[in-house]
């Protein structure tokens, strides 16, 4: 992991302003959008000549045409740091913007039914505390339920963020394979991060010193470079690894004339 650190930091050295520039971009449209698509609605909402049909239509189609204008930024941003980080080409398609959009959709709707599964019985932990504390119950009872919920979160907390991390990979599959179906791309992100899944949630809580320096001093927008970088070294270095082990365990074979 240090080996990899390493050569991120060396690889963004006098390329620093760039690479930041490149990761706030999104950030930067996604604000103006945000606004345009409250005054829409504020718009739709006091004007009384359209109708309610057409209302909701104008409104759903503007957010999603923004969320694809950001994600289409997003992706190329993404290809930035890919190119950087492996030294191969990996051009931008109009059907590959697509693709990541559709993923992205649906690791969203992955991300709220888990969330519903994992942190659920923490929840319902949680809300007999404060039944029993409503009710005044002993307090063995109310803080017996209270640190059941915490640590019940804390579990949850923790393997959802491994089995999420599964889905970690589908930017680099889309730059190295060319994949255009959201769902091959999660199956396939899916299976190659099977034998390094607890490597890379080990990789990623490396980063957690960072995180809190961030939370305290300044935006973590400051370290989306060094991470973005490190993201792609550590997929590539795994990849290459695995070929060579592929190729390892190929049979030797002598022909002899």
């Amino acid at each position: 992991m240090m080996y990899i650190k390493l050569k991120a930091q060396k690889m963004l050295i006098g390329k620093n302003k760039k690479a930041f520039a490149v990761s706030i971009l999104p950030f930067l449209m996604s604000a103006p959008l945000l606004f345009l698509n409250y005054y829409l609605l504020i718009f739709l909402k006091n004007n009384a000549e359209i109708s309610l049909f057409l209302k909701i239509p104008i409104a759903v189609i503007s957010a999603v045409i923004s969320l694809l204008m950001i994600n289409t930024v997003s992706f190329i941003c993404e290809n930035y740091f890919f190119r950087k980080a492996t030294d191969s080409f990996a051009p931008v398609r109009a059907a590959d913007v697509f693709c990541s959009f559709g993923v992205k959709i649906l690791k969203a709707l992955l991300f709220f039914s888990w969330s519903a599964v994992f942190f659920s019985p923490s929840a319902v932990l949680a809300f007999c505390a404060y039944f029993s504390r409503s009710r005044s119950y002993s307090a063995e009872i109310v803080t017996t339920l209270a640190v059941s919920a915490g640590l019940t979160a804390i579990v949850g907390a923790g393997c959802f963020f491994i089995l999420f991390s599964r889905y970690s990979k589908c930017s680099f599959i889309q730059f190295t394979t060319g994949e255009t179906n959201p769902v091959k791309v999660l199956a396939k992100s899916t299976e190659l991060m099977e034998e390094n899944q607890i490597k890379y949630s080990l990789f990623r809580l490396s980063f957690l010193g960072w995180d809190l320096l961030c939370a305290l001093l300044f935006p973590i927008i400051y370290v989306l470079p060094y991470r973005k970088c490190s993201k792609y070294i550590f997929f590539s270095e795994k990849q290459r690894k695995k070929q060579v082990e592929v190729f390892n365990d190929k049979p030797v074979v002598f022909i002899f004339g």
